[in-house]
């Protein structure tokens, strides 16, 4: 007696199985949203930018205040190295964008497949 995998499969194959109903939509492969690895890039991405310009607040203080006795801007500068972090985790923490809403574009027509197999 064929095990109850192999059955079931035998059934499908002769098209015994219930066929989904025609009400279920196909969707387009371009309303896929970004995967895991290319979101964790870009959240990397964003988060190093943030950090690359908190470094150059940074160095723009202490220039400003030790090269061209600026304080207005030493102290601007000063704090948006203070706050530039705060932002950058935040940013980088966001998560992974919302799903779009799906296209409205589906294929309407069931009958895009293959014709059923001539049963001999």
């Amino acid at each position: 007696m064929p095990a109850e995998g192999a059955n079931s499969s035998l059934r499908a194959y002769r098209g015994v199985m219930s066929k989904k109903d025609d009400a279920d939509e196909v969707f387009r492969i371009s309303a896929a949203g970004r995967s895991l690895t290319d979101d964790v890039s870009l959240r990397t991405r964003r988060y190093l930018i943030s950090m690359a310009v908190r470094t150059l607040c940074f160095i723009g203080c202490v220039i400003s205040f030790l090269v061209f006795k600026n304080e207005v801007i030493g102290w601007i500068l000063l704090v948006g190295t203070l706050i530039l972090p705060y932002i950058a985790v935040v940013v980088a923490n966001g998560g992974r964008e919302r799903p779009r809403e799906l296209p409205t574009t589906t294929l309407m027509e069931p009958q895009q497949g293959l014709p059923p197999a001539e049963q001999s």
